[in-house]
């Protein structure tokens, strides 16, 4: 084995043990903040960010979950007085918004989000965190596309769940064009 696979193989390492510590950390602080599943931080801070007054069946291909999942969740939602039902645009479909405490909550589990992620690069310098951020978007490019890829040549199975689904728009720029995954999806046109 070369130095260079060597280098690689213990990278690749390193982030699949640090990528899963990160991701447990935020779902873990996530999900305590609503306390309804591992899957209504994402459906709010989703709706909050990009898909209030969608259908459910949108929020279902965002979050990657059945139609039913979503029903279930979305019943969860309304229960806890975070979501409302209401008639979608087409007439057909039932959209789903946020309440005025469902968005007080989705911007709680943003700034939690925030906090659980910035605890992580901790440690590093104001350089090393801009060279990992301009690696970072590279490595959303690349992951990108290929998620992309996947998609067209899927033809059943379930869905992925959007990347974007627990983003925070602001912090990732995407109004002003920095968002990497944003400008691989609007550009390819496949995602």
């Amino acid at each position: 084995m070369t130095e260079t696979q060597s280098s690689l193989q213990h990278t690749a390492n390193v982030l699949g043990a640090l990528s899963l510590v990160v991701a447990d950390r935020m779902n873990t602080s996530v999900e305590a903040v609503a306390a309804l599943g591992p899957s209504a931080p994402a459906a709010l801070a989703a709706m909050h960010q990009f898909l209030d007054g969608a259908s459910v069946t949108q929020l279902s291909s965002v979050l990657g979950l059945t139609h039913s999942g979503t029903v279930r969740l979305v019943d969860r939602l309304v229960n806890e007085g975070l979501v409302e039902r209401g008639g979608a645009q087409d007439g057909r479909a039932v959209s789903v918004a946020l309440t005025r405490r469902g968005r007080e909550m989705a911007a709680q589990i943003l700034q939690t989000r925030e906090m659980s992620l910035t605890s992580a690069l901790s440690a590093l310098s104001a350089d090393e965190i801009d060279n990992l951020a301009s690696a970072l978007d590279t490595m959303l490019t690349t992951v990108t596309l290929a998620r992309a890829e996947q998609r067209t040549s899927q033809t059943s199975g379930r869905p992925q769940p959007w990347l974007c689904r627990l983003c925070d728009f602001a912090a990732c720029g995407r109004s002003e064009g920095d968002c990497p995954v944003n400008n691989v999806a609007t550009t390819s046109n496949r995602c």
